[in-house]
């Protein structure tokens, strides 16, 4: 195997995949049984529990049936005033066969009822069922997303792209399979799903068809390739970065199809680098990302043919003096080459992405001068 990095890869027809560098090779078919993620042990437990009761309502019914003679109402009444031991007299004169059948219902049933009430209290006095429902509501608020972000892994790559996110006011739901990082991000207040993000069900679930983008941010780099290739299957369309934690791995993550690939141990190396050698130039990009006292935004538009401004140069429309932004690239929409120093008189067509930096204020101006019917959305499939 090229580079010894195996990864086997779950889809919903269950075939087991194996990634063995230079392409996919399948392998055995594997009988996995996968639980619905809407269904918890706690949920499973109670269904149960009602299963129990109502096979022990349909065997007393039919039991009194056959052995009395009774009609089905009448054998239905005599199981339920006998589970619920009211003390009412039974419905005829039963026979001793009658008589043992009930004993018999009353030893299995009663002990039933008792059990499942017992559970069902728990579950309110413990939280687990308003817990329940908390999370029906969590997936209701998912399903009803649409051009969000979907991250993948909860660990310090994942927290720091949520925080990221939550700060520029973008929609996004977190996926992760430990329990403990669900408990966290409970606390933080972000939407989540607990589950596997390589299980193309929990993709589903997390609106992967109606996401805007997809990051990978497990641990693992054969976790990351699991997930990436799920993705990329159900989505062949969407932006997909991935995390990669070696410089080998790179190569092995973006061909199982992350458009961008980041190692956070390279990035932090070379930006300590940058901190000793520039440390000015460093500052100075942390103030235009962001990251600085100043507050500053670097945002993109993809501008189309219902903004006002197509067909404009920069200097008719006094950008710089009316928005208080400042144009740093374009990137044209025919060629998708970038003009990163761009003249005052070049025009801004249909299909263009303009890159400006302002206050958040500057950027609001900015969006006003181009005033789209249809919103100028940040544009990642071109």
């Amino acid at each position: 195997m090229d580079n010894a990095v195996g990864v086997r890869l779950r889809f919903r027809r269950s075939l087991v995949y194996t990634w063995a560098g230079p392409g996919l090779v399948v392998g055995r078919e594997t009988s996995m049984v996968r639980w619905n993620s809407l269904a918890s042990a706690d949920g499973r437990r109670l269904m149960a529990l009602a299963a129990a009761l109502v096979v022990v309502l349909v065997v007393g019914t039919l039991g009194y049936v056959i052995i009395e003679g009774w009609s089905v109402f009448e054998a239905f009444y005599m199981v339920v005033i006998t589970l619920s031991t009211v003390g009412f007299r039974e419905v005829r004169e039963i026979s001793d066969a009658g008589r043992v059948f009930t004993i018999l219902l009353i030893l299995g049933g009663v002990s039933i009822l008792a059990y499942a009430v017992a559970t069902l209290i728990e579950f309110i006095v413990s939280g687990q069922l308003s817990g329940m429902y908390r999370r029906r509501a969590v997936r209701r608020e998912i399903a009803a997303l649409s051009g969000h972000f979907i991250i993948c892994g909860y660990g310090r790559v994942g927290e720091s792209v949520a925080r990221e996110f939550a700060a520029n006011g973008a929609s996004f739901v977190v996926i992760d399979n430990d329990p403990a990082a669900a408990e966290h991000l409970d606390q933080a207040g972000y939407l989540h799903l607990l589950g596997d993000a390589a299980d193309d069900e929990v993709l589903e679930e997390a609106g992967i068809q109606k996401a805007r983008g997809l990051v990978a941010a497990v641990d693992s780099d054969a976790d990351n390739t699991f997930v990436i290739l799920s993705a990329r299957v159900l989505r062949p369309d969407m932006l997909i970065v991935g995390r990669a934690n070696s410089e080998e791995s790179l190569r092995k993550v973006r061909k199982a199809g992350a458009d961008h690939v980041i190692s956070p141990y390279s990035i932090g190396g070379k930006k300590m680098a940058t901190l000793m050698l520039k440390p000015l130039v460093h500052d100075y990009l942390e103030v235009v990302s962001g990251g600085g006292e100043i507050e500053f935004r670097l945002e993109e538009f993809a501008l189309n043919d219902t903004c006002e401004i197509v067909g404009k140069s920069i200097a008719e429309l006094e950008i710089r003096k009316r928005t208080g932004a400042t144009i740093l690239a374009v990137r044209h929409g025919d060629s998708g080459l970038f003009d990163t120093n761009p003249s005052p008189e070049i025009t801004l067509d249909d299909g263009d992405v303009v890159i400006a930096i302002g206050t958040p204020a500057d950027i609001a101006n900015l969006e006003e001068l181009f005033a789209c019917r249809i919103p100028a959305v940040r544009d990642h499939s071109r």
